[in-house]
């Protein structure tokens, strides 16, 4: 629904409007559906906070029931004179600025402090010894770059740093992932400082995972065991050099690029000025997105290989087979066809009536069919109808790009559905119980926005 307001909010509006503007040689403007693509926004938004939570029904993940939620990894931070952490001061027994982690101990040279702190404030040589999650760690090295560049010029937890090797992680360059000591590896019952992790790798560990208790000894002298998970931090290449090492079992879904925050400006500035030239008209839809995609490659916001990844071929096999297919329609006379079908089927009812219906047609078969071709295969469609009851064909064009987004009702309906299913824990009948209501909800709304703001 939120691409519903803008000509650029998602590929179906763009795959109408280009079909349009061949058939018809006229353009939707970038604005052109914003006041009713609002009006549908606000509604649905109503029924989703109000009304859909009611029928759909809570389900505890498996994973939750297992491990009681997101796995933390016992990590130990050195506290600098630069580092932002120095001086933090722990008020009734915690630290407020450390609250998304739980702090395990505190190591002051030979002292090991343990919670609750009272009036501790963190000095230069303190370690830090707490659990966090993966997510939080990351967030806290962005919020604080200079705890990552340290971690990885001092070679991460156990060391390791070889001297020669005083080049910074690239920007861009860098990936997070987890691995797991393999049974008989030859790592375990050798520490982390034994180990050389560091020279053996070129990664450095950021933390480690264990649930069998709990550990408050420094990490570095933790003895290794199998089916502990090292969180790594590495250059691409040597991450993905790890598939071949039989002491460690890359876990493959979680590698991901580590964050290139220093470019997020950069990236910010493109995209605003991507939107503003389309939006402006001082460029084409597709001129300026394109411009913006080769300035985050040149930025170094993005590189080649993140680009083309991002393009998913089966969504461009998928459109560039419904643009063919509404092609076909209509110089082969099918478009007319069915367009005739419909004008037989509702007689002489009213310029509103053919419009609804025509909404509503689309809605129940997008979920059945792609949105994508949906869009394209009823864009000659909808400009035949509306050529023969008289009325501007772009109001029916609009009508079919909000009736094509209308795919709520099954998880195939729109890919996305499928992408949330899984996480979400969802099973087809929710989609059927909340997802219907919605699409008969639109409809209602979008032909009362017709009458009102197009005067049908």
């Amino acid at each position: 629904m939120g691409g519903n307001l803008t000509l650029i909010g998602s590929s179906a509006n763009l795959l109408v409007a280009g079909s349009y503007s061949r058939i018809t040689g006229e353009s939707l403007g970038f604005f052109s559906i914003f006041v009713p693509g609002l009006i549908l926004g606000i509604a649905g938004f109503l029924y989703l906070v109000f009304l859909a939570p009611r029928l759909l029904s809570d389900r505890a993940t498996m994973a939750s029931q297992f491990t009681g939620g997101a796995k933390q990894f016992l990590i130990q931070l050195e506290i600098t004179a630069t580092s932002a952490l120095n001086g933090l001061t722990a008020t009734s027994g915690l630290f407020p600025e450390l609250t998304d982690m739980t702090i395990r101990c505190i190591r002051r040279g030979d002292e090991m402090l343990l919670p609750p702190f009272d009036d501790l404030s963190l000095q230069p040589g303190d370690m830090l010894v707490a659990a966090a999650t993966r997510a939080h760690l990351t967030d806290m090295m962005l919020r604080s770059p200079e705890l990552l560049s340290g971690a990885w010029m001092k070679g991460g937890v156990g060391g390791g740093h070889d001297e020669q090797d005083t080049s910074p992680l690239p920007s861009g360059e860098s990936m997070m992932a987890e691995v797991m000591i393999a049974p008989a590896s030859r790592l375990q019952g050798r520490s982390l400082e034994q180990v050389g992790f560091r020279s053996l790798t070129n990664c450095i560990v950021l933390g480690l995972q264990r649930r069998s208790r709990m550990i408050r000894t420094h990490t570095a002298q933790l003895v290794l065991e199998p089916g502990d998970v090292l969180l790594l931090l590495g250059r691409r290449d040597d991450i993905h050099a790890l598939r071949g090492n039989r002491d460690l079992l890359l876990l493959e879904w979680s590698a991901s690029d580590f964050p290139a925050e220093q470019k997020s400006a950069y990236a910010i500035f493109i995209f605003a000025m991507t939107i503003a030239l389309s939006a402006f008209g001082i460029l084409p839809i597709t001129v300026a997105a394109l411009g913006g995609a080769l300035a985050m490659i040149v930025t170094n916001c993005l590189n080649i290989r993140q680009a083309f990844r991002a393009i998913d071929q089966k969504v461009v096999m998928i459109i560039a087979a419904a643009i063919a297919m509404g092609h076909a329609m209509s110089i082969t006379g099918g478009a007319s066809y069915i367009a005739d079908s419909v004008l037989n089927m509702l007689g002489d009812a009213s310029p509103l009536v053919f419009l609804s219906s025509f909404f509503l047609l689309v809605a129940l078969l997008t979920n059945v069919l792609s949105n994508n071709a949906t869009a394209v295969l009823f864009t000659p469609i909808a400009i035949s109808i509306a050529h023969r009851i008289g009325i501007e064909p772009e109001i029916f064009v609009i009508a079919l790009i909000f009736a094509a987004k209308c795919s709520f009702a099954t998880p195939f309906g729109y890919q996305t559905n499928l992408l949330v299913m899984a996480p979400g824990h969802y099973r087809f009948i929710d989609f059927v119980k909340a997802g219907t209501p919605l699409v008969f909800i639109l409809w209602i709304v979008f032909t009362g926005i017709a009458a009102w703001y197009y005067g049908l």
